[in-house]
């Protein structure tokens, strides 16, 4: 008997320590679980913009940087408006007298620094951004265009894509040389054939410019080229933007480094033009901090012209547009979009 209740008594040990460990192999699972979702509270809270729909899908490697890019657009940037003062000073930005700038987030919906935001300036070939959207809108992607000679711009003349007369080329190769290149012949071809003439395009250009609340913008070209009746304001580039962010393929194309327009010459042979973007940006040339890429945008610098305007995306792929015109240089230029973009992270 004594030997019986010895035995009964090891089980009821064992049985005790099984139910001892089960409880706390219990406990330390809730207690990960808990460190888990609390780990996922405070990095969504920090990283949660990553989940708005993003302009397009693609990645790219720049200065060291690598960003995924898929996260942004429609319901999530689309849907509000930044607003702010005129003139908001941001530590580690000067503001001269005379330039005219804004940096604005778009996931936060504020204008984090200003200065004369709404003051008139001359848009430069920035303006092209205005007709690539017109075509986008009024076009067929895929129909074909055959250039004419009032299409056509000389070497000497302005920045050529390399077009000539009976060379027949898509829409969406315009619009590609229009947004990475910068081609002027390209501009005048889309005015032609959406409109029926450069005239009439641009009036389409300003009824579009009003449909966004453009108020202080009038186009009267569509290449850029300076003109005391075509202006615009740094606020009126980012609605702009805004609207041009409901187009993944024009967001696409406005950020490739360089594009290969292929056309059809007149007796039928294949020509391809290599394209490589304008924006130094892209190319490398002009450096970024760390953990920035640039989504595209437009840049000129000309012996009286200086304007730049960037969409960018930080580390947290956070999207801002930078925008800066009428600085005294091209070095100032630069040095304005760089301390900008090193407040984008922090």
């Amino acid at each position: 008997m004594k030997c019986t209740n010895k035995k009964l008594s090891t089980k009821q040990k064992e049985l005790r320590i099984k139910k001892i460990r089960k409880t706390v192999f219990l406990m330390l699972f809730f207690l990960i679980a808990l460190l888990v979702g609390i780990l996922a509270l405070l990095l969504f809270s920090r990283m949660g913009k990553l989940q708005e729909p993003m302009a397009y899908n693609r990645s790219q490697s720049m200065s060291g940087t690598s960003a995924k890019e898929g996260a942004f657009l429609e319901e999530g940037i689309a849907r509000n408006l930044c607003v702010g003062e005129s003139n908001t000073k941001m530590e580690g930005i000067e503001s001269r007298e005379g330039e005219v700038a804004g940096l604005f987030d778009l996931q936060d919906k504020e204008i984090l620094f200003s200065q004369n935001l709404h003051e008139k300036v001359s848009p430069g070939n920035i303006n092209q951004l205005m007709v690539a959207l017109t075509a986008y809108e009024e076009l067929n992607m895929e129909e074909s265009v055959t250039i004419e000679q009032e299409d056509v711009v000389g070497r000497r003349q302005g920045r050529s894509s390399g077009l000539a007369t009976g060379n027949v080329v898509t829409v969406q190769q315009l619009i590609h040389g229009v947004l990475v290149y910068s081609a002027e012949d390209a501009c005048y071809a889309l005015a032609r054939i959406a409109a029926g003439g450069k005239d009439a395009f641009i009036e389409h250009m300003n009824q579009k410019a009003q449909e966004l609340g453009m108020t202080n913008t009038v186009f009267s070209n569509v290449t850029g080229a300076e003109d005391e009746n075509q202006y615009t304001t740094v606020y009126d580039m980012y609605l702009l933007f805004h609207q041009l962010l409901e187009y993944p393929d024009l967001i696409h194309a406005m950020g490739l480094n360089s594009y290969i327009m292929n056309s059809t010459k007149s007796n039928g042979d294949l020509k391809q033009q290599v394209l490589d973007t304008d924006n130094p940006y892209l190319t490398g040339s002009l450096s970024v901090p760390k953990g920035v890429t640039v989504l595209g945008g437009k840049y000129m610098s000309t012996k009286t012209q200086y304007a730049t305007a960037l969409l960018v995306q930080n580390n947290y792929g956070d999207a801002f547009v930078l925008i800066v015109f009428r600085t005294d240089s091209e070095e100032t230029m630069n040095t304005r979009i760089r301390e900008m973009l090193g407040k984008i992270n922090s």
